[in-house]
């Protein structure tokens, strides 16, 4: 049964790195973005060899730490100083790195195939980590282990914690609810059929979450954009996107959601299309906003970097020739 498990996480892992369009260059491939809360810098990873830490004035590298591939996920701490990192196919596959002493600390008790679902609470006491293995794993602001648990997932591809309280929704195979005060575990199934779900956020109200899917081209199911209320219930589903929905993420007020996929989309809570703009062939992957919501910064397969407006216009970008 573990041998078993062991395969079909794999295969899971495979899949969530296929294009759905033209053939790309896989070492180039910048999985995941994140914006500092002072809006100064900008974390970028993926199949590089090395975390980058950028300046949001004009990209240029700032810092680097030598990590191994494949870095999934990055997370800045409310701090602006720690960020913590994901990681698979590497020894390390979770670590805390700290800006400003350079320290770097291994974040024990993560399964050893990787982990890609990654986030802190509100006030940046704890951090969930979801693994490559369906097991939910929380640490403090230093790193120290707190609690590991189950959350019955072939594999955890994208966490968020709820705004206000313990709660934290997890999805990968399905949909996972868990109440950390209480201890408590729900599980939905979002569809008809099994599908790999790629991304969650709660929105910052606290009272709904999206999720975003991969969809299965062969078998003609689309992708989907799908609202949740804080309770479970399917508020909506979206099918818009020609590709997966890699990642997305609310503006801090919670007026708009940004996608990622083969487009960028723009998004109001009753999930109704405000813009969207295709970017190229590339498809797009890494998400975020600044923390006063003016600017979007996106990854793509190709180990593109580009800052766009509300209006969805390029104000910077760096391509990786």
């Amino acid at each position: 049964m573990k041998k078993l498990k062991i395969i079909i996480t794999f295969l899971l892992l495979i899949q969530s790195c296929k294009s759905t369009q033209s053939s790309f260059n896989y070492e180039k491939l910048l999985w995941t973005t994140d914006w500092s809360p002072n809006k100064e810098l900008i974390a970028v990873g993926g199949n590089w060899d090395t975390l980058q830490i950028l300046s949001a004035n004009d990209l240029e590298v700032v810092k680097s730490y030598k990590m191994p591939r494949t870095i999934t996920k990055t997370a800045w701490h409310k701090s602006g100083e720690i960020i913590a990192v994901t990681s698979q196919i590497s020894k390390d596959v979770a670590v805390l790195i700290d800006t400003k002493t350079d320290k770097i600390t291994k974040l024990e008790h993560v399964h050893e195939h990787g982990a890609r679902g990654l986030s802190w609470n509100n006030d940046g006491s704890l951090l969930a980590i979801g693994d490559n293995s369906g097991h939910l794993t929380l640490f403090d602001r230093e790193g120290n282990f707190i609690k590991k648990f189950d959350l019955k997932q072939k594999a955890i591809t994208g966490l968020s914690w709820h705004p206000t309280q313990n709660i934290i929704v997890a999805v990968g195979s399905q949909i996972s609810i868990y109440d950390l005060d209480n201890d408590q575990l729900k599980t939905i199934v979002p569809r008809d059929v099994e599908i790999l779900m790629l991304c969650v956020e709660w929105h910052p109200s606290g009272n709904f979450f999206v999720t975003g899917d991969y969809g299965d081209f062969e078998k003609e199911y689309p992708p989907l954009l799908q609202f949740w209320k804080d309770t479970g219930e399917n508020m909506k589903d979206i099918e818009e996107s020609k590709a997966e929905y890699r990642n997305l993420k609310w503006t801090s007020d919670g007026k708009i959601l940004a996608t990622s996929s083969e487009k960028i989309r723009l998004w109001n809570t009753d999930g109704e299309l405000i813009k969207n703009r295709s970017l190229g062939k590339s498809l797009l992957w890494g998400i975020d906003w600044n923390s006063d919501n003016t600017k979007i910064v996106v990854t793509n397969e190709n180990g593109d970097i580009k800052i766009l407006n509300q209006n969805l216009k390029i104000v910077l970008e760096k391509e990786n020739n």
